[in-house]
């Protein structure tokens, strides 16, 4: 008997395209999984309101990872069946929103705090047209994505060594900076790889065995999530190069950008596993 398998995925540039946010063509991999009774756990830097709206078109009933691991939602009757718990937790219509890292009025409330030292621009600064043109959503996308709980996106105006300090400063006050496929995010100390470790216990307390676990991912803020399970797969950039892979040690480089690539690499990955 094989173990049970549980895929975990970053969603912009990975399993969406890159520049038109489509998934069509990675459906037949996600029909698989659902046929396979295969939990397909989104995680991303997306919001909560964002990623409720996929999963519905997605029919997942599965956790799903905001804000890069900033949040949990958990369906009520998969909380339930798998035993998570409720500390830390609020209930929302047919979730529960596990938080696992700082509020966002307190990041901006640091973040005001450095602006005369550093030159950034927040999703606070910005109107939803600012953020429909910095990422191609349309405008209901776009105010979705500003309805953030443990998180602040922001660009970045200056050179590495001032990112350097700007991490430091942050980190007076318990907070981290990452590197996403578009935006730096401001969090507090956690991140998808911890996240993915936690519904990975839940999984494995639920079956009672090992899970094998799969992740695909393409930017610096996937990278802990890449290396939290057993098959990771590196999704290339729109010009075809990848992330440094920092020591990742089973990897599948997926041949092709997004839905298209996702689909191939995700078949390649169940067969590894099974």
């Amino acid at each position: 008997m094989t173990n049970p398998i549980a895929v975990f995925t970053d969603l912009d540039g990975t399993l969406l395209n890159h520049h038109d946010y489509s998934y069509q063509a990675a459906m037949p991999a996600i029909k698989n999984l659902k046929e396979r009774d295969i939990p397909l756990v989104l995680v991303s830097s997306k919001t909560q309101a964002e990623m409720n709206a996929l999963c519905a078109e997605l029919a997942l009933s599965s956790p799903y990872v905001c804000e890069n691991g900033s949040v949990i939602v958990m369906p009520k009757p998969e909380c339930e069946r798998l035993g998570a718990s409720l500390e830390n937790a609020e209930a929302k219509g047919g979730d529960y929103l596990l938080y696992r890292g700082a509020n966002r009025r307190d990041i901006l409330t640091v973040l005001e705090g450095l602006k005369a030292e550093f030159n950034f621009t927040g999703f606070a600064d910005m109107s939803v047209q600012d953020v429909v043109d910095c990422t191609g959503l349309n405008e209901a996308a776009a105010s979705k994505a500003m309805i953030r709980a443990a998180s602040e996106p922001l660009l970045w105006h200056q050179d590495d060594a001032a990112m350097d300090e700007f991490a430091r400063q942050l980190g007076k006050h318990k907070l981290r900076v990452l590197k996403g496929g578009r935006f730096y995010h401001v969090m507090a100390a956690c991140d998808k790889g911890d996240a993915v470790r936690y519904l990975l216990s839940l999984y494995e307390s639920y079956y009672g065995a090992k899970v094998a676990s799969v992740a695909l991912g393409d930017s610096p803020n996937d990278l802990q999530m890449l290396k939290a399970v057993d098959q990771a797969v590196l999704m290339p950039h729109p010009d075809g190069t990848y992330m440094h892979d920092d020591g990742l040690k089973n990897v599948i480089r997926a041949p092709f950008q997004g839905a298209r690539g996702w689909r191939e690499s995700v078949e390649t990955a169940l067969a590894s596993l099974t």
